[in-house]
C-alpha cells in the first residue's frame, strides 16, 4: 500500500532528492538523549542557488540525526539545534526506499537506501532551511485539525509543510492535540521567533491545555525529586517524582500552569500541590518529570516563563 507525504510541493520533493543524490554522506552515532543536539548532526542541504560544501559557510538552521528508539529506526528534525519533531520507522531495518548515490568517507561512490522516515525528515530539513533563507514570516506557520482524514497538519502560510502521522515529539509523546500545537509553535518560535499558537484550527477543543491565561510570571525554576519521592507533599498527597507537578509558594493548590524553558522552547503543564521553591531568587520548582520534560535536568536551574491557566 502506498503511502502519500503531504510534505510541500512535488517540485520540492523532488528538488530535495535531486540535491541528496550529490551531498557527501555523514555518519552519525545513535543518540544516547533526545533531549539535546547530537554532537555530528546531518545537516540536509538546502533548496536554492547558494549552495556550498564548506560547512563555515552554510546558513541551514534545520538538521536531523539518525538513531533507535524503543527497537524503532527514528529521525529527528533539529531546528538551531533543539529537537522538534521525531519521524519513527519500521521496527525492523528498511529493506525498501529511495536510491540515492551517497559518498563515503574515501570518496567512493556507494547507493544507499533511504527509509520513509528518513525521506520525510529530509524533506522538512531542506524545505525549513529554505524558508529561512527566503526569509519566511514565521507568524505564517499554523496548524489544521483535518477532519476528514484524521490528521493534524502543519502549514506554511498555504502550503502543507508537515502531516502527523508516524512522528512523536522528542520526548516520545505520542501525536494528540497538544503534540501538534507543541511541533508547530517549536517550528514557529525557531524559524523567526514567532509567538506560540493558543489553538489548532478546526479543532473543538477551544481551550485544552494551552490557555486561557490568566497571569504570566518569568523567573528561575528548579527541580526536585530524589530523597521526596514518596514523602507528603504540602496539600497532604504522596509526591510522586515522576508527576507533572510542581512547588510554588502562593498559587493555590490545583493551579495549572504552563511552564515554558525559555532556553530551549519547550513546555509543560503542570499541576500545584506542593509549597516553596525557599531558596531566593527561585519562581517555581518541578518535579523531576516536568523537569525532563523541558530540559532542565542538567542544568537543575534555568529561566522560565510561567502561564497560569486555571
Amino acid at each position: 500500500m502506498k503511502k502519500t507525504l503531504y510534505v510541500g510541493l512535488t517540485t520540492t520533493t523532488l528538488a530535495v532528492l535531486g540535491i541528496l543524490s550529490s551531498s557527501r554522506a555523514t555518519t552519525t552515532t545513535p543518540a544516547t538523549e533526545l533531549g539535546s543536539a547530537p554532537s555530528s548532526p546531518v545537516v540536509a542541504t538546502k533548496v536554492g542557488e547558494r549552495q556550498s560544501n564548506d560547512p563555515t559557510t552554510t546558513r541551514a538552521i534545520a538538521s536531523l540525526h539518525r538513531h533507535q528508539q524503543q527497537g524503532r529506526e527514528a529521525v529527528t528534525v533539529y531546528v538551531r539545534g533543539i529537537p522538534v519533531l521525531t519521524f519513527l520507522g519500521q521496527r525492523a531495518t528498511a529493506t525498501e526506499g529511495v536510491k540515492v548515490a551517497a559518498v563515503n568517507g574515501a570518496d567512493t561512490p556507494e547507493q544507499t537506501t533511504l527509509s520513509e522516515a528518513a525521506q520525510r525528515a529530509t524533506i522538512l530539513t531542506a524545505r525549513l532551511n529554505q524558508l529561512h533563507e527566503q526569509g519566511f514570516d514565521a507568524n505564517l506557520v499554523r496548524v489544521r485539525w483535518d477532519a476528514q482524514q484524521q490528521q493534524y497538519r502543519i502549514y506554511a502560510d498555504q502550503e502543507p509543510l508537515l502531516t502527523l502521522n508516524n512522528v512523536v515529539l522528542p520526548s516520545g509523546q505520542q501525536r494528540n492535540e497538544e503534540s501538534a500545537l507543541r511541533i508547530a509553535n517549536l517550528i514557529r518560535r525557531q524559524l523567526g521567533n514567532a509567538p506560540a499558537l493558543t489553538s489548532v484550527e478546526g479543532s473543538q477543543n477551544t481551550v485544552l491545555a494551552m490557555g486561557p491565561i490568566r497571569m504570566q510570571l518569568t523567573g528561575l525554576a528548579s527541580w526536585y525529586g530524589p530523597g521526596f519521592h514518596g514523602g507528603r507533599t504540602a496539600n497532604g498527597e504522596r509526591f510522586d517524582q515522576h508527576a507533572l507537578t510542581a512547588a510554588h509558594r502562593t498559587l493555590p493548590f490545583g493551579t495549572r500552569v504552563r511552564v515554558t524553558n525559555l532556553q530551549n522552547g519547550r513546555s509543560v503543564v503542570v499541576r500545584i500541590n506542593d509549597r516553596g521553591p525557599f531558596t531566593g531568587g527561585r519562581e517555581i520548582d518541578l518535579s523531576q518529570g516536568a523537569a525532563a520534560a523541558i530540559g532542565l535536568i542538567g542544568a537543575g536551574v534555568g529561566p522560565v516563563r510561567i502561564d497560569v491557566l486555571d
